[in-house]
């Protein structure tokens, strides 16, 4: 009988174990010209879990992503022109990056991990950055 407790308490921890969410890398292009258009993020607006990352791939050259608003205690990033760089995402929130030099073109983007908790401040953000 005690090694039929022990047997299900094993199942029950290895089950419980694979329901653990893993942290996935997704990919965002940065593209001179794209589906949606010149000088555009593809995809433009990513849905993640907390954990996962993006791997921001800059397909043609000349292009960055940067911080422009962001949840409070996230950190800022910045790919520094870099062929490809994997930022992290921790914390919940809406983020909303752009490309520096060509902001003035609306190349932006937006990135909701989990819960979009900052959704009245993105806005503010996304009225700026529009002006």
């Amino acid at each position: 009988m005690n090694k039929i407790i022990k047997l299900y308490g094993l199942v029950l921890i290895l089950l419980i174990g694979n329901t653990v969410h893993a942290a996935e890398t997704h990919v965002v292009k940065m593209l001179n010209t794209g589906a949606s258009g010149s000088m555009v993020f593809e995809p433009a607006f990513i849905k993640i879990n907390s954990g996962d990352s993006i791997k921001f791939e800059m397909v043609d050259a000349g292009h960055n992503a940067v911080t422009v608003a962001a949840p409070a205690g996230s950190v800022p990033f910045d790919t520094k022109y870099k062929p490809s760089t994997i930022v992290k995402f921790d914390v919940n929130g809406l983020y909303l990056y752009k490309c520096s030099p060509h902001a003035m073109m609306a190349m932006a983007g937006l990135i909701q991990v989990s819960d979009a908790s900052n959704k009245a401040d993105m806005e503010k953000a996304v009225m700026k950055f529009e002006s």
